[in-house]
Order: C-alpha cells, then sequence, then structure tokens
C-alpha cells in the first residue's frame, strides 16, 4: 500500500470517529430534548407529540441521515428535511433566548440556558455540510410545507414551547420567517454542491 493510500484511509478513519461522535452527541441531545418537553407532552395528546418536540425531532433526523450515509444507503429527504430543520430551530431557539433574555438567562437559569444557546447555534453549523445534497423538486415542496405546517400547530393551534408570551407575535413572524430562510439556505447550499438528482 502506498504512503498516499495510508494517508486516505487515515483521514477517511478520523472521519468516521468524528461521525460517530456527532452521532452520539446527537442521540443524547435528542433524548435530553424530549426530557426537557416531558410537561408539555404530558398535557397534550400523543399525535400531537411530533409537531411538540422540534428540536430534539431535528437532532434525530440528523443522527438517522448521518447513518444512512455511513452506510451507504443515504436518502435525500431525511437530509435534506433534517438539514432545514436544524437551521431553523437551531436559530430559532437562539433567538428566543435573546429575546427573552431577563427569564432565560437569569441567575436561576442562567446555565441551562447558555449551555442550551451553544448547542442549538451548533446545531444549525452541522446542518450546513448534511446540506450538501441532491433532490428533487418535490422533496423541496414536501420540506417546505412540513417546516409550515410545523409553524400553523405552534402559533394557530398554540402547540409552540412553553415560553413567556410577551411578543408572541414578534416570535410567530420569526418563526415563519426562518422556516423560508433556513429552506432556502439548505436549497442552495444542495445546489451549490453540483450534484444532479
Amino acid at each position: 500500500m502506498s504512503i498516499g493510500s495510508y494517508l486516505r484511509l487515515f483521514e477517511e478513519l478520523k472521519l468516521k470517529k468524528l461521525a460517530y461522535f456527532v452521532i452520539i452527541a446527537n442521540t443524547a441531545g435528542t433524548v435530553y430534548g424530549w426530557f426537557y418537553y416531558r410537561l408539555q407532552l404530558a398535557e397534550n395528546p400523543f399525535y400531537t407529540w411530533p409537531v411538540i418536540t422540534d428540536s430534539p425531532n431535528s437532532t434525530l433526523l440528523f443522527t438517522i441521515a448521518l447513518v444512512l450515509i455511513l452506510k451507504k444507503r443515504k436518502n435525500d429527504f431525511v437530509s435534506f428535511l433534517a438539514s432545514s430543520s436544524l437551521i431553523k430551530y437551531g436559530l430559532w431557539t437562539c433567538f428566543v433566548l435573546l429575546f427573552h433574555s431577563s427569564y432565560f438567562f437569569s441567575p436561576a437559569n442562567r446555565l441551562l440556558y447558555t449551555g442550551m444557546f451553544i448547542t442549538h447555534f451548533l446545531m444549525a453549523v452541522e446542518a450546513i455540510p448534511l446540506a450538501y445534497t441532491a433532490c428533487r423538486k418535490r422533496v423541496y415542496a414536501a420540506v417546505l410545507a412540513w417546516l409550515l405546517f410545523n409553524d400553523f400547530c405552534d402559533y394557530v393551534l398554540g402547540l409552540h414551547p412553553y415560553i413567556p408570551i410577551e411578543g408572541i407575535d414578534i416570535v410567530a413572524l420569526v418563526t415563519v420567517a426562518l422556516s423560508f430562510s433556513s429552506f432556502t439556505v439548505t436549497w442552495l447550499v444542495a445546489k451549490a454542491s453540483g450534484i444532479k438528482p
């Protein structure tokens, strides 16, 4: 085996180790996220749960997408949905924490929500490499429809996360804007990859 082959193998092993670490981290984040929503889940019918646990669902989708990629069974829809959701809910959480900073960063809550701010910002960051994927037009439409359906459930049906109610109309507008912008960023990155569906 040539030196170049050894170097390529070494790089591949390093990337796989990183991928496994990211899978473990996102799985842990998913479990904690479901735990974080436990009170809201207990107070709502089980059929509403998929649209309540937005952030942990995003990290779960990312984990599934990455596992499929490692098994060479990549699914473009899962990858595109995971990437769009990670950007949307990662940035949404950062925005809400800052918008209601007097509540979330009070002395009693500061440590928890500082950690949440960092991890949710990283959600948006890890979404970008995943967005380099090929998708058919019907996949684009389905992903955008799901993001907007979540917004309908959150701000029309009242299933948004438990946050201070002050300024909820502003939060709703930002959420819808994030649906379109996260979708657009993912689409642009996927298009820039140059991979044809």
